[in-house]
């Protein structure tokens, strides 16, 4: 196999800890599962599910706000990584079918200059909107943000843990998967490799010589 070019990595539940869009959500929108629920199930689509979501968003005040940002916890090797593939001139984004302001917020407190994509959430005199500034109408999937037209390269490296990571896991030469992906692949013989923290991908990239 030839050497890795780009990887393209989803944000939440992949670089942060816990996935910090719906850990958000049980703190501050009421009812948020049921809609979350009819998405996994594919009776709406992404976009539907994170409107009727942040639409549920009540009494959230700024501080709560900045709060709730500072708190989000990033994978304990992600900054290892970052300084693994970029040491091999690997490029490197973020895609998301979460909101733009955490990444960036996050991004910001390590002092880290990738490139992201994502739903632009939007917080002024304690009320919420949401924005699709990437949607796809073509998406088969219908996501809010289509991960799949982002991706330039015709051979590439995908990370990534969820539902939203479905579409474009099956078009990556090469895949790290883990939670609710992981069950998926293996249900559907996706090929790829399984992994718990950033440090087993960077010894994988290392042992398979894909660096």
């Amino acid at each position: 196999m030839k050497k890795i070019e780009a990887i393209y990595c989803d944000f939440d539940g992949t670089i942060t800890k816990e996935d910090s869009v719906n850990s958000f959500f049980e703190m501050y929108a009421p009812n948020w599962t049921e809609s979350e629920k009819l998405w996994v199930e594919g009776k709406i689509s992404s976009k539907e599910n994170a409107i009727i979501q942040v639409g549920l968003l009540k009494n959230v005040s700024q501080k709560q706000f900045d709060d709730y940002i500072n708190s989000i916890e990033i994978d304990d090797y992600f900054l290892d990584f970052v300084d693994y593939v970029k040491s091999h001139g690997i490029k490197l984004t973020i895609l998301s079918d979460g909101f733009d302001i955490f990444i960036k917020k996050v991004l910001e407190r390590y002092n880290l200059d990738i490139p992201y994509f994502a739903n632009k959430l939007i917080f002024e005199n304690g009320k919420f909107d949401i924005k699709f500034p990437y949607y796809n109408d073509k998406c088969d999937k219908k996501a809010g943000m289509c991960k799949c037209q982002k991706v330039k390269e015709k051979s590439f490296c995908y990370i990534g843990d969820g539902t939203s990571d479905l579409c474009i896991a099956s078009k990556a030469d090469v895949l790290f998967a883990s939670k609710n992906l992981h069950k998926y692949c293996k249900e559907n013989n996706i090929k790829h490799s399984h992994f718990k923290s950033f440090r087993n991908i960077i010894d994988m990239l290392e042992e398979d010589s894909l660096v």
